[in-house]
């Protein structure tokens, strides 16, 4: 099976050993949409794995976690009569993105990430347990190619003002 892994920067890998691909995309939803993009045509995987740091809404959730709902956070389009975070003018994928359950997911905590291009420091509209700046993308790129996707992260902050140090202290 070919997998990839999928991170926005090298201090978030520098601790992991892994026997697998791991591809630097660089920060924020397009740099994660590209780089996803060229990875797949590239290496053609069974599987894409995002691993990355992210903050907590929520302070029970820390440590290593995984997320099986996706939602981009900052797609506004509410004066059109749209919800937060629903692309407008778009059936498929639906506003949440679920991915499949994957055998090589050993955590299942379930978690909903949202994704947007703003570091996060205080309280979102949206109800969620996690906040990045990639995930999103992957997995709706993943779910149009039809690649199972599993995205872990490790909790590096809240969001509230503390969130700045706290990721700079926490990102490796």
């Amino acid at each position: 099976m070919g997998i990839i892994i999928l991170s926005a920067l090298a201090d978030e890998t520098e601790q992991l050993k892994s026997k697998h691909q791991v591809i630097l995309m660089g920060v924020g939803k397009v740099n994660a949409a590209i780089a996803t993009l060229k990875a797949i045509h590239r290496y053609k995987p069974d599987l894409v794995i995002n691993y990355g740091s992210a903050g907590s809404t929520k302070k029970n959730i820390s440590g290593l976690v995984d997320c099986k709902y996706f939602i981009q956070r900052d797609m506004d389009s509410r004066s059109l009569g749209f919800e937060l975070g629903q692309t407008p003018y778009e059936n498929y994928p639906s506003k949440i993105i679920e991915v499949s359950n994957h055998p090589a997911n050993t955590i299942n905590m379930n978690l909903t990430c949202a994704t947007g291009d703003s570091f996060v420091t205080s309280d979102l509209d949206l109800d969620t347990d996690i906040i990045d700046m990639e995930a999103y993308s992957i997995a709706k790129i993943c779910c149009l190619e039809k690649i199972p996707f599993l995205c872990f992260k490790y909790i590096s902050d809240f969001t509230n003002e503390n969130a700045p140090h706290d990721f700079n202290q926490n990102v490796k």
